[in-house]
């Protein structure tokens, strides 16, 4: 019998499951888009640090618990 590496096997199931997950975004990551134009309009605005790094907090806090949360200003 001849001698078969694994590795060309290896890599075509990690670049399908790459394909796979890029095609699919999760709905965290979704979700943190959604609310990710608070954070930008905040910017233009020149609000503080301090506010900006408050509110990407809460889009993390909400998202993980709840795929569906929208961060109100």
């Amino acid at each position: 019998m001849k001698d078969f590496s694994v590795w060309p096997g290896v890599l075509i199931v990690c670049f399908v499951a790459i394909t796979i997950l890029t095609i699919f975004p999760s709905k965290h990551k979704q979700c943190i888009d959604r609310n990710s134009t608070i954070i930008e309009k905040l910017q233009e605005n020149d609000a503080d640090r301090e506010t900006i790094k408050n509110k990407g907090y809460e889009i993390g806090i909400g998202c993980r618990a709840d795929t569906n949360f929208n961060l109100t200003e």
